[in-house]
């Protein structure tokens, strides 16, 4: 089925074929392995670090995620540095 929105036409309600999971983090090292594993497979988790000083970024990595670096704190600088960066 194809619905129509104000972007145009041609917007169907199939599920994507890949998705990106942003991940805001600052010092989440206890969590990271939480919820990396409960990413679905295909999917691909994005986590934005936001200043940690808990090895979060190193830790996100070696479990499979991409990690993207945003030095100016704040849960919106990473959502967008996380946008910018989702595919």
């Amino acid at each position: 089925m194809s619905v129509s929105d104000s972007y145009g036409e041609g917007v169907t309600d199939s599920p994507p074929t890949s998705v990106d999971v942003i991940l805001p983090c600052l010092d989440e090292a206890a969590a990271l392995p939480w919820v990396l594993e409960r990413i679905p497979e295909g999917w691909r988790a994005v986590v934005v670090d936001n200043g940690s000083t808990d090895g979060s970024p190193a830790l996100a990595e070696r479990l499979g995620a991409t990690v993207v670096h945003e030095p100016r704190r704040g849960f919106g600088a990473a959502c967008h540095a996380g946008l910018l960066a989702a595919e």
